[in-house]
């Protein structure tokens, strides 16, 4: 696998684009709260939940799709109004939740039972009742819990006046926990859910590009763009959206492009650390209104890097070795060689060959294909077939995935294949 440049420190990096902070931290810092409907609905919901003392919520989400700080958002937005008590630490028993809770709202410390802490607990919720005050309870990563402690939520949710709840209790958790809730053991807390708002991936290239503004005006930049369209595109292709791998593309982006000394990040960039961080596209997640979209999936992936690729803006940066390291089978060797002589090749084989590119690499493919032509001294208006061989190797080259370069080297041979029977 590829390694990329080592990274300088964060303050080189803010200080080179004049950022008063890293733009692209992973820890969820509510400021960084993006306000997109998305996010701002399941705010709203949350709030309301609170408010109106619902008693039991559940918010969903893949990996990385923002549900922690959702509720560090959730908790700073209503800071004073609301006690919480935030629990990460989901491997825990029944009694040991119950546990938790009692310490961390400073009850007696002492030695008891589980029901002698519920009732202390219940002394508790009342007086703050009166006071005019609400608890919440935050499970984070609630798909870990065990079934002992999610029937032991239960007991929890059973306290209560004739009017309303007296513990909020909120379970966020990937979609697995649905999944759990479902098994007929697990129905009474099912049933006592009446919130349950999900959370998705971003859904477009242009909501990529306000997330990432959005990030840059939070710490103050206020130059020229950074990331342009391409760049951007390139970073939808390879995070599907999901905003804790966006943060992970752009910070090793913007640390490289520092480091050489770049005020803009350009695709191949984006291209080159996501390499380095074994992400590819490819994999799907789900859509709000049903559907799939290109997400990626981490799988260890040979990249092998030779001296020099020249960028569009003049730099030279890193390239990978262009026909020594593409292994192919025998029989596509043999139909490749095939393409002697003959007719230029017509237009619409490169519209092919750029679709294939572009499935293999995205939206950076038409820059990388249109390099590759340029380097063997030719153009798409009179490329000949004796160089065709040469030049579905070089593209290869570009391409991270093993499976992605192998699909699209099938591809071409067939389509090379094709046009020699024309």
């Amino acid at each position: 696998m590829s390694e990329l440049p080592r990274l300088q420190p964060s303050t080189a990096l803010e200080s080179h684009f004049e950022f008063r902070e890293t733009p692209f931290g992973v820890t969820p810092d509510p400021r960084f709260f993006y306000d997109h409907p998305l996010y701002s609905e399941g705010l709203a919901v949350l709030v309301h939940g609170l408010e109106s003392k619902k008693g039991f919520m559940l918010v969903t989400g893949e990996v990385g799709t923002g549900k922690t700080i959702l509720l560090r958002k959730l908790m700073r937005h209503l800071e004073g109004r609301v006690q919480f008590v935030f629990v990460s630490n989901s491997h825990l028993t029944s009694y040991g939740l119950t546990d938790l809770v009692v310490q961390n709202l400073g009850l007696a410390q002492k030695e008891k039972n589980r029901l002698d802490m519920i009732q202390e607990l219940n002394n508790y919720l009342i007086a703050e009742l009166r006071a005019g005050r609400t608890v919440a309870l935050l499970i984070d990563e609630a798909q870990k819990l065990s079934d002992e402690a999610l029937e032991g939520l239960c007991d929890l949710s059973n306290l209560e006046t004739d009017q309303e709840k007296l513990l909020q209790i909120v379970l966020v958790g990937q979609p697995e926990i649905t999944t759990k809730l479902n098994k007929a053991s697990l129905r009474r807390i099912k049933q006592r859910i009446a919130i349950h708002h999900r959370l998705y991936a971003l859904q477009t290239p242009a909501e990529v590009d306000q997330y990432i503004r959005h990030r840059l005006r939070i710490v103050g930049y206020e130059g020229p763009d950074i990331f342009g369209k391409e760049a951007v595109e390139a970073v939808w292709h390879y995070s599907g959206g999901t905003p804790r791998l966006i943060n992970i593309l752009c910070d090793n982006a913007l640390a490289v492009a520092s480091l050489s000394g770049k005020k803009k990040v350009s695709p191949y960039l984006i291209m080159k650390a996501a390499g380095g961080l074994m992400l590819d596209h490819g994999s799907e997640t789900v859509k709000p209104a049903g559907g799939d979209i290109a997400l990626l999936k981490t799988k260890p992936t040979p990249t092998r890097i030779s001296p020099k690729r020249t960028e569009p803006n003049g730099h030279a940066g890193q390239q990978r070795s262009e026909t020594g390291i593409i292994p192919l089978r025998d029989s596509d060797r043999i139909a490749l060689s095939r393409v002697a002589t003959g007719p230029a090749v017509s237009v619409h084989f490169f519209d092919r060959l750029n679709r294939a590119a572009t499935e293999a690499m995205g939206p950076m493919a038409r820059r990388i294909v249109g390099d590759q032509i340029s380097a063997l001294g030719e153009s798409t208006q009179a490329f000949p077939q004796a160089k065709l061989a040469e030049l579905v190797l070089r593209v290869s080259g570009e391409i991270l995935n093993e499976t992605m370069r192998s699909r699209f080297q099938r591809t071409m041979v067939d389509e090379i294949a094709t046009l020699k029977m024309m």
